[in-house]
């Protein structure tokens, strides 16, 4: 075998391998190593940030993962370049990393309007130190970039999630800005309503409930044109629910909050359906209690209520009251958090509760006693 045919063989041989090499590059984040094992990772790098003055852009697909490749314990801190205008906020700002241990930082991108529009680089950098007697003295750092596109034009565009009769579903919103084939998130929600601000051009919005995806729609958006897509799918949701206060007769003080909630199945049958209820005072969690298990969860409205006292009694603050519907186990659909205000032992119920929603939910909850009765009865005879 001569010297050229074994080159030739060589290439032939080695092509395929850098091609899978060259795809695999492209396919995994970067991860960029630094002094001392300290690494960083993530999507943040490939962001293509086009955002009008006034907006921002933020959701769970932009991220950076800092890790500890290294022997010893890290102490990282967080830090970030952009323009003048531009600020970029991060989920962790400070925090400590074992060895072989990772922390995911989410990013949010927020243009003022007074920003110039132009083209930018924005960078985000993790840096490791330690505090000596000395003070604190940088032991390694690692860092991702990304570029801005600051744009003086921009569109609006609302996204609401309902369910096929029309009624508001709580639910996961993801808005995608298309650029040259490629997704990039631009805005989030839990509510199951968006809003947002955004450059003009090509967009898709996706809503998921119990991570399944509920529907999906793709548009454009022309320089100041306001849109509203509406996504609908069917689902499990909680139709209704609302807090009602109940008062002792005598002192006027809070006796029991009147849970009152629909169960709107038009998906299908579920062997199992169980309702938690997630409660909370000033902002921490108080208690978790099952408040119905609906076996099977047959499709159709199933109206009910529950007498909530705390366990320790009232307390003066803030209440805050959420519903977790499970199916088989798993959590599916959850609702928006209602609240209760409680002052010398009596409690006021937060807005949004008026007299005709609470008169809707209670004819509701009559309607599902109704039925389960009838049920009950049935599978008795």
């Amino acid at each position: 075998m001569n010297h050229r045919s074994w080159l030739r063989r060589g290439a032939t041989r080695i092509a395929p391998l850098l091609l899978l090499f060259l795809l695999a590059s492209l396919l995994v984040p970067a991860v960029v190593q630094a002094q001392g094992g300290l690494a960083i990772s993530g999507s943040f790098y490939t962001q293509a940030f086009e955002i009008p003055q006034g907006s921002s852009v933020s959701g769970p697909s932009i991220y950076v993962v800092v890790f500890n490749n290294g022997a010893e314990e890290l102490k990282v801190r967080m830090t970030s370049q952009a323009p003048l205008g531009v600020d970029i906020s991060l989920s962790h700002s400070e925090f400590t990393l074992l060895p072989g241990g990772q922390q995911q930082v989410l990013v949010g991108v927020e243009v003022t309007e007074d920003a110039t529009p132009g083209e930018y680089d924005i960078s985000i950098t993790a840096e490791s130190y330690k505090e000596g007697v000395s003070g604190i003295q940088l032991a390694g750092a690692a860092g991702q970039s990304a570029k801005l596109t600051v744009l003086g034009e921009s569109a609006l565009v609302t996204v609401q999630v309902v369910s096929p009769e029309g009624q508001p579903v709580v639910a996961t919103v993801r808005l995608y800005r298309v650029v040259t084939g490629q997704s990039h998130e631009v805005a989030y929600s839990e509510t199951g309503t968006l809003e947002a601000k955004v450059a003009p051009g090509s967009f898709t919005a996706a809503s998921y409930v119990g991570g399944e995806k509920l529907a999906e729609e793709s548009f454009t958006l022309a320089a100041n044109e306001e849109k509203t897509v509406t996504l609908s799918g069917a689902t499990v949701y909680f139709e209704g629910f609302g807090i009602v206060p109940n008062y002792q007769k005598e002192g006027g003080k809070l006796a029991f909050a009147q849970i009152v909630y629909t169960v709107r199945n038009l998906y299908q049958s579920v062997d199992k359906g169980e309702v938690i209820l997630e409660v909370s005072r000033d902002e921490a969690l108080l208690e978790e209690l099952s408040l119905a298990v609906l076996s099977p969860l047959d499709v159709g409205r199933v109206g009910l209520n529950y007498s909530y006292i705390p366990s320790g009694g009232w307390s003066d603050g803030s209440y805050g009251f959420k519903l977790r519907l499970e199916l088989n186990g798993k959590t599916y659909a959850e609702s928006l958090v209602e609240r209760l205000q409680v002052s010398g032992g009596a409690g006021s119920a937060g807005e949004g509760i008026s007299p005709a929603v609470i008169g809707g939910i209670a004819a509701a909850v009559v309607v599902g006693g109704i039925v389960l009765l009838f049920v009950w009865k049935r599978r008795k005879t």
